[in-house]
Formats: structure tokens, sequence, C-alpha cells
């Protein structure tokens, strides 16, 4: 009989990547489910996984053993030995040969993945080494060519191939992986969510991570991780970042895992409790101005004895825009507010529709910058907002916008944590010696869309590096969802990233979970400002939740912070993401 085992916090050790300072990388296991043909490899989908073997391949729906389609080789056919597949644009690809036999013969066959039919062979003329996996990345297919034995073993390679099948670069293993590849060679391969390359080989319970020189020659090993699984094809789900599937060939088991590292459920060091004012909102939609409809995502600055909370207000005709209320420090309740600070852009821009998320940065003495998120108007779920955008001043007052291109926009590369949407958070300068200014940007990442809620508002907490605040380097997701706890288990963003003089770093963010259905705010600690701590406990990073029957009773979200003396204050949006308005809580 079948059976399904839910593993909820089990951690398995790791080897640190070279050069990171604060955790070792790890996975944790998650799920086992026990299915007859879970004897080569598992591809993934964003509502199925197909478990493989030699000569048949099932597709079972997700997180259960219930079979939605099956196919089998007919007696006779060439396909002997599937190795491993992907799924890409609707269709199944797995690698194909027939090992051990002579002469070799390779192939790439292609099924349905919805009806599991055969569609077309692509055979390889290559005959020396055996196609073992097969994985599609930054619009190339990547094939490794096996040999086995300690006489062949270092000729196994792996050849990048476009479109047409022409190979464009090829790499070799490093001894330190090869020599835990033998007897056997390397079984499977995917590339992560950082565009590092995850591999096996058929026997240890252990997966080698490294990176892939844009010029060929030998891969760099960065890591091995300790994984619940017994080598075999691997492949990350691109629908939910940070989730690896795995097979057992003993057990005949899929195995689900989750990146992670081994501080990411240390205690927290400085957590903090939160006074809710009494007369919040503080800051609700006024009828008939630029904010008439909605009072949301705070970013707060103080200049001397006066604050400067900007923020986005909703106009009835639909349009959002920036505005900045100011007040005394000392007096929450009462603001005066200019705005709009800047138009949206001509129809058709990114921005043509919203300018949300305002973030406020001082980049010299003379200049600011203003980092705010675009919405166009147009597109399903979050790939309505294409890019970040930029507004600059002089004096923190008059602002004009940068252009009518993002600064920052999605990676349009499905599998990546921001493929179809980006969304802000927080510029953060970092020290720096003699050098030029080094600034990081926390971002929101929108990878996936789809009817199911863990698509459409799966949100991922994203890095960013740059030397002048406009050209910025992507380094990847550093904060993901938690599928472990309920009030983050469908999506991060918003983050807010304050650098303490200790070098602590402190995030608050927005969390999207299941308990709530909507936003609540969490909180993480850091001593790299990559390898973020959650808490051992759940709940432990829980700051606000919704509460009450009033303007916050739905969700609470978009946190700004900023210290008052012994204690920090928060502002932050409420029900219908600002439609009742912006409060503030004070620390204990």
């Amino acid at each position: 009989m079948k059976s399904i085992t839910i593993i909820m916090v089990a951690m398995v050790s790791a080897v640190a990547f070279t050069g990171l300072s604060a955790s070792e990388l790890t996975v944790r296991e998650q799920q086992r489910i026990s299915v007859p043909e879970a004897h080569q490899a598992v591809a993934v989908d964003a509502t199925s996984f197909y478990a493989i073997a030699n000569r048949t391949i099932a597709r079972y729906a997700k997180g259960t053993d219930k079979r939605l389609a099956s196919w089998t080789a007919p007696a006779g056919s060439a396909i002997l030995h599937l190795n491993s597949g992907v799924v890409f644009d609707g269709k199944l690809y797995c690698a194909n040969s027939n090992w051990p036999a002579a002469p070799l013969k390779n192939s790439v066959e292609i099924f349905d993945a919805e009806a599991l039919q055969p569609i077309e062979t692509i055979p390889f003329e290559e005959a020396a080494g055996a196609i073992n996996w097969i994985e599609r990345y930054r619009g190339s297919w990547w094939i490794v060519f096996a040999f086995y034995g300690d006489a062949e073993i270092r000729r196994t390679k792996l050849v990048r191939y476009d479109d047409q099948w022409s190979p464009t670069g090829e790499w070799t293993f490093p001894e330190t992986v090869i020599q835990r590849f033998l007897p056997n060679s390397n079984s499977g391969g995917a590339f992560g969510p950082n565009g590092s390359l995850f591999v096996t080989g058929h026997d240890h319970a252990e997966l080698y991570v490294l990176q892939v020189p844009q010029d060929g020659g030998e891969l760099s090993h960065l890591a091995t991780v300790a994984a619940p699984i017994a080598g075999q094809g691997i492949a990350w789900d691109r629908s939910d970042i940070g989730s690896l599937w795995g097979i057992v060939r003993s057990g005949h088991e899929v195995v689900t895992m989750r990146l992670s590292h081994t501080d990411e459920y240390a205690e927290l060091r400085r957590p903090v409790e939160w006074i809710r004012d009494q007369s919040n909102p503080v800051l609700p939609p006024r009828p008939g101005e630029f904010d008439a409809t909605r009072c949301m995502n705070p970013w707060i600055l103080r200049d001397r004895d006066t604050y400067r909370l900007f923020y986005s207000g909703g106009h009835q005709n639909g349009k959002q825009k920036i505005g900045v209320a100011t007040t005394p420090v000392g007096d929450v309740n009462n603001w005066t507010r200019t705005g709009p600070l800047f138009e949206t852009g001509e129809a058709g821009s990114f921005d043509a529709h919203w300018c949300v998320l305002p973030n406020v940065v001082r980049m010299r003495d003379n200049l600011w910058h203003l980092y705010y998120t675009g919405n166009a108007g147009q597109g399903l779920g979050l790939s309505a907002f294409p890019g970040i955008g930029l507004a600059t001043s002089n004096d923190a007052t008059t602002w004009t916008r940068h252009g009518d291109q993002p600064v920052l926009a999605p990676s349009d590369e499905y599998g990546s944590p921001d493929a179809i949407g980006v969304a802000g958070g927080s510029v953060i300068q970092m020290p720096q010696g003699d050098g030029p200014p080094q600034w990081r940007y926390y971002y929101t990442g929108c990878p996936t869309t789809g009817n199911a809620l863990a698509l459409h508002q799966q949100k991922t907490i994203c890095l960013a590096t740059s030397t002048d605040g406009l050209h910025w380097t992507k380094l990847g997701a550093v904060l993901l969802r938690d599928p472990n706890r309920d009030y983050e288990d469908i999506g991060v963003a918003g983050p807010v990233v304050h650098l303490e003089p200790d070098g602590m770093f402190r995030m608050w963010y927005s969390a999207i979970g299941t308990r709530h259905g909507f936003y609540s705010i969490c909180y993480a600690e850091s001593d790299d400002g990559i390898h973020w701590r959650r808490g051992a406990l759940s709940d432990a990073n829980l700051q606000l939740s919704p509460i009450g029957t009033g303007w916050e009773q739905q969700m609470v979200e978009y946190p700004t912070i900023i210290r008052e003396g012994e204690h920090l204050r928060m502002f932050y949006c409420g029900n219908g993401y600002g439609r009742t308005g912006i409060g503030t809580a004070v620390s204990k």
C-alpha cells in the first residue's frame, strides 16, 4: 500500500559555502510519498510531480499519491533507460540512453506533460558518455554526458545547447566531486533559485553545489550538502521557489525538501513587542483628495524635530501617487499632507497606473533618491508590477521622475525569484573603506502567477547591490516563504532592513499565510544580511497580526521603522492595503 509521510522540522546538516561567513547551507525535509515509479528521477511543475523509472513515467497530484496519468514504453521501443526529466512550456523532456549497451545511443524524449503522450524524439550523435540528465535554464538546454569508473569518469561533461540543439559551452567536474561520484558517476542535476548548479551522484545522500564559469572550463565546487535522498535525478520546483525534489530508489519514495541554513531557526536576539496607538489610524484617507481611497506603504524619515511620512495615496480615479505628510516628533495625530509629489507615467509605461511603496534614501548631501514601485495597469496578478522606478531631488521636497524606464525590472526567467514582477523594499548603505559607496536593495520578487493562492500571492525577498543607486546587480533571494509556519507559508514581501551600529541586520517584513489569508508583520535578524534568523519556535518572529473588528481586522502590512529615544516606532497599513489608512505602534 502506498504511504505518505509528512516531516515538518527535520533538519539536515551541510558543509558551508566557501567564502560565506554566517551560516551553512542545509535542506529541510518536508514530505515523502511512496510511488512505485520512483526509480530513476523525479520532475515537477506547478500542479504535479512525475516519477520516472527506466521505461515508465507516472504523473501524480502534488502532495499526494493520486496517479493522474502514466506511460510505459511499448515492447521494442528504443526507450530503455530514462534518467531524468524537466517540465518546460507544458512538455516533459526526459534524458534517455541505452547504457550500458554498445554502441551507446542517446536521445531526449519529449512528452505532453499532462497526458504523458510521446511528442518527439531528439537523437544525439554524441555517443561518448550516457545522457544522464537534462535541464532548462536561462534560455538554454543543459545536458550531462556521464562516464563511469575511475578510468573514465573524468570525461564526464556538462554541455549547454541552444534551441536548435547546437552546443554552446562545455564544462568538466572538479576532482573533489568526482571522488564522491565514484565508483559510478553524475546522476542528476538542476539549477537552484539563485543560479548555483546542484548535482548528485548515484549513491550518497548528498548534493554538490557548483558554480558554472561563464566561458566554460571546470565547474567550481562551492559546497557539499547532506540531503535525505540517495543520489539519482533531482528537480527544483520552478513554481515554488526554494523547493527541491528527489527520490530514494530503495524505498521507491519521492522526497520534497526546502532550502535553508543552519541559523534560520536559531533564537532571535532582539525580538520586539509592540503597543498599538489607541488613536489608530493616524493617517486615514481623505475624501476628495489625491489620497481619497487609500493611504498605504508608509516610509518614515526624521528631519530634526519633524517626521516626514512618505506614502502612496489612492485617488477616486483608481490612480495611486506618492505624497508626504509631516508632523512634529511626539505628535503622530496631526499631519500636514502634500501631494502628489510627481505624476504617474504616460499610458503604456511601467508606472502608468500606480506609484506605490516609496523608499527615500539620502545618497549624498545634495542628492536624494525616492525608489517606488510601478504598476502598469495591465497584466495578470503580480505581473502588473513590471519595475521599480526612481525619482530624484536635491532637497527631499521637489521630486523629478528619473526617466521612463525602471531601475530594477523582473528577470522574465521562469523559476527565478523575481520572474514576473518586482516591488519595493528598502535601500541601505554598507560600511565602506576608501572605495565607492556600496548600496544594498532588499526588494520583493514575484515569481509566479496562477489561480491558487500559493501561486498568485507567492513572494520572495531578494537582494541587489549597486555603487551608484542606478545600476543594480541581482544576487537572488535571501528569504522565502516558510511552509511550516502558517502565518508566512504563502509569501514574504516589503522588507525594511536596518543595519545596527554593532553590525546586526534587522528586518521587518509583510508575510502572507493561510492562518489569516492576508498580511501580518514579521521580523528576522542576520549577521551578514544574507542568512536570516526567524526564531526557534513558531510565532517567535510574528510581531503584529490582524486584530479586533475595526481598521486592522483583515490585515496589517508594509511597516516602516524609526528609532524614537529608547524605543522604536512603527508605521503600518491596515485593511484593504491601506483603505482604512496608516496606523502606528511603539516598542515596549
